[in-house]
C-alpha cells in the first residue's frame, strides 16, 4: 500500500508540474481573441447607435437598425474568423473554414452573398477602405444606412494572439536536447524495470536517473517554448522514475524480510519435525498378572 501510495503521489505531482508549466496554449489565445473582438463590437455598437442618422430615409433606418440588431448577435455569437496565414494582425473576409468577419456577415445575411463570395474569392484579406472602389458594395452599403467609414469600424482584422509563439521559440539546444533525451530514456528505463521487477539496484538507479533528469529539466522550465516543453517532459520522466526507483527500493526490502522470514520458519518446522512425545495405552505384566498402563516415547 505504501508502495501504492509513493508511485501515485509523485505521478500526480507530476501532472500537476505538467499542468502548471505548460505555455501559453492556442486555446487560451483563442480565448483572449475572442474577448478582444467582443469588446471591439461592442464599442462599434455604441458608435453606431450614437451617431448622427438625420438625414437617412426611413428605408435605410430600418436597414440600419435591423444591422445593429444582427452585429449583436454575431457579437454573442463568438463565431469569428481565425488567422491561420500571417503573424500579423489581418482583416479576413471569409477564413479557411468559412467563418465570415462582422461586415461579410451582415451582407450575407442581408441576402447578398455574390458580393461576399467575390471579395472572398478576389481580395479576402482587403480593408473596406481598400473594397470602396466595388460599386455592389458601395451600393449595398448606401441602402444599408452605413458609410464606408463606418463599415471599416466594424471590420476587425485577426492575428497576433493565434501566433503567441515565434518559430524560433520551437528550437531546443542541442547540449540540452541531448542530456534531456539521456536523462529522459534512462528515467523510462529504470521506471518500467522497477515496477515490473523491483531490486536494489534498479531502485538505486531510478533514484539516480530521476534525479539527474529533474535537475537538468528544471533548470529550464523558464525558458522559451520548445526549450520549456522539453523540460517539462524531462521533468515529468524523472519523477516517475524517482517515484519508481524508491518503489523499488521498499519492495526489495520487504521481499528480503519476507523470505528471511520464510526461511527461519521453515528451520522451526524441521526442528519442530524431530521433537516428539506419544502416549499410547499398553498392557503391562507383572508376576504373572497383566495390567494396564500408559507407555510414553520421546523422540529428540
Amino acid at each position: 500500500m505504501r508502495q501504492a501510495f509513493v508511485i501515485l503521489s509523485l505521478t500526480a505531482g507530476s501532472a500537476i508540474l505538467f499542468g502548471a508549466s505548460r505555455p501559453k496554449t492556442i486555446e487560451s489565445a483563442r480565448s483572449a481573441e475572442v474577448t478582444r473582438l467582443q469588446r471591439h463590437f461592442d464599442s462599434v455598437d455604441i458608435e453606431l447607435r450614437s451617431r448622427d442618422v438625420s438625414g437617412l430615409t426611413s428605408a435605410q433606418l430600418a436597414r440600419r437598425a435591423t444591422l445593429t440588431k444582427w452585429l449583436r448577435e454575431y457579437r454573442n455569437a463568438e463565431s469569428f474568423p481565425v488567422n491561420d496565414r500571417f503573424s500579423t494582425p489581418t482583416p479576413f473576409f471569409r477564413d479557411s473554414k468559412g467563418t465570415l468577419c462582422a461586415m461579410a456577415y451582415l451582407i450575407d445575411r442581408s441576402g447578398r452573398r455574390d458580393i461576399v463570395d467575390k471579395v472572398a474569392a478576389t481580395r479576402n484579406n482587403a480593408y473596406i477602405r481598400e473594397l470602396a472602389n466595388d460599386p455592389a458594395l458601395i451600393a449595398w452599403l448606401d441602402s444599408s444606412g452605413l458609410s464606408v467609414a463606418e463599415a471599416a469600424r466594424i471590420q476587425p482584422t485577426y492575428g497576433a494572439p493565434f501566433f503567441p509563439v515565434e518559430e524560433d521559440d520551437h528550437r531546443v539546444s542541442t547540449d540540452f536536447a541531448l542530456a534531456a533525451l539521456g536523462f529522459g530514456s534512462a528515467s523510462l528505463a529504470t521506471t518500467a524495470v522497477n515496477i515490473v521487477k523491483p531490486t536494489y539496484i534498479g531502485g538505486l538507479l531510478g533514484v539516480l536517473a530521476g534525479t539527474g533528469a529533474i535537475i537538468v529539466g528544471a533548470d529550464h522550465l523558464d525558458e522559451e517554448y520548445g526549450t520549456k516543453t522539453v523540460a517539462v517532459a524531462t521533468t515529468t520522466l524523472g519523477a516517475l522514475s524517482l517515484g519508481a526507483g524508491i518503489y523499488g527500493f521498499i519492495e526489495a526490502h520487504n521481499r528480503k524480510k519476507e523470505h528471511e522470514r520464510d526461511r527461519w520458519d521453515g528451520r522451526d518446522g524441521r526442528r519442530r519435525g524431530r521433537r516428539a512425545t506419544v502416549v499410547v495405552p499398553d498392557i503391562l505384566v507383572q508376576n504373572n498378572t497383566p495390567q494396564l498402563g500408559l507407555l510414553v516415547r520421546s523422540s529428540f
